[in-house]
């Protein structure tokens, strides 16, 4: 009788195997997660099951949102997406790879320039609680915020100058 490794197939050598998957155009998922809104048809009585299994994920998919949001010095931040076929979840498969002293001096900035901006009130203004009324349905992406232009990502205005034009590539970029 040969061994189990020979009798069974290939030993893996470093036990991880990474599968790949083809990225698919952002419409086709926002097409997926909008049919599978309503549950209630018979069409979607497999899919049950799924749905209900991918709750337990839902904390961590939304913590990977929160993790890769666009700061306020960022316009917008294109991310990767991981999601499932039947459109269950789907998770940011990027991480944000940033120094801890520029992050804190990025944010640093922030708070003066939004210390002024409150200061003006330009652009803040008290919010009315609640939100939203219960009895309102949740706002779809694909018709309310996708055709909204992004606000003007937030820059301190510096001195001209050799130092200053290093610190907006060091502070703004990606």
């Amino acid at each position: 009788m040969p061994p189990p490794l020979l009798r069974y197939g290939d030993k893996r050598k470093f036990g991880f195997v990474d599968t790949y998957k083809e990225e698919i155009a952002p419409e086709h998922v926002r097409k997926i997660v909008k049919d599978h809104g309503d549950m209630s048809s018979k069409k979607f009585r497999h899919d049950k099951r799924v749905y209900l299994g991918a709750l337990k994920y839902v904390p961590h998919a939304v913590f990977k949102l929160l993790e890769n949001m666009p700061m306020p010095w960022e316009q917008v931040r294109n991310v990767k997406v991981l999601y499932h076929i039947t459109g269950a979840i789907s998770f940011v498969n990027e991480i944000p790879w940033v120094i801890e002293p520029v992050f804190v001096a990025q944010w640093g900035t922030m708070w003066i320039m939004m210390r002024r901006e409150k200061r003006d009130r330009k652009h803040f203004k008290r919010m009315r609680f609640p939100p939203f009324d219960d009895e309102e349905p949740p706002l779809d992406y694909g018709d309310n915020i996708l055709d909204v232009e992004p606000l003007e990502a937030i820059n301190m205005e510096l001195v001209k100058g050799r130092v200053s034009r290093a610190l907006l590539v060091l502070f703004f970029s990606r």
